[in-house]
């Protein structure tokens, strides 16, 4: 149901006015896991998922990604341990539609400010990459 919304979502704004018919999704925690699945399952135009949480239980969908998908994951995660971030990496690796950075010393929510886990230097690091993602993809 979550996917489908987010493809109606976007084909909504496909013909809105004002935009440039382009779409991109981001989402944290269970959203980076719909990030994910936006990836595979819409034709979005791109999609960036933050410490996203059952990733590694999707992986069989990971041949259907034909748009450019972008996944940050917390090295510390909390939520996804380091076997399911290992299932990921090697899930993903060789995709040259996946790009992947792995932030070493940081928990689950690293991203989100006055959060007990926000790290400002790992935030400003990917919020700067997926500002240079969407601008690559979407511009």
């Amino acid at each position: 149901m979550w996917v489908e919304d987010v493809q109606s979502a976007i084909d909504h704004l496909r013909v809105t006015s004002g935009v440039s018919g382009k779409v991109g999704a981001v989402g944290y925690c269970l959203g980076g896991l719909l990030a994910f699945l936006t990836a595979t399952r819409t034709d979005a135009d791109a999609a960036v998922g933050y410490y996203g949480v059952n990733v590694h239980e999707r992986l069989d969908e990971a041949g259907s990604i034909g748009k450019p998908l972008m996944l940050h994951i917390a090295g510390e995660d909390s939520f996804v341990p380091k076997n399911a971030q290992g299932r990921i990496l090697a899930g993903l690796k060789g995709n040259p539609m996946v790009t992947t950075h792995v932030y070493q010393g940081v928990d689950h929510a690293f991203a989100r400010p006055g959060g007990k886990n926000y790290n400002q230097a790992a935030a400003d690091l990917a919020n700067s990459r997926t500002a240079e993602f969407f601008a690559k993809h979407l511009g």
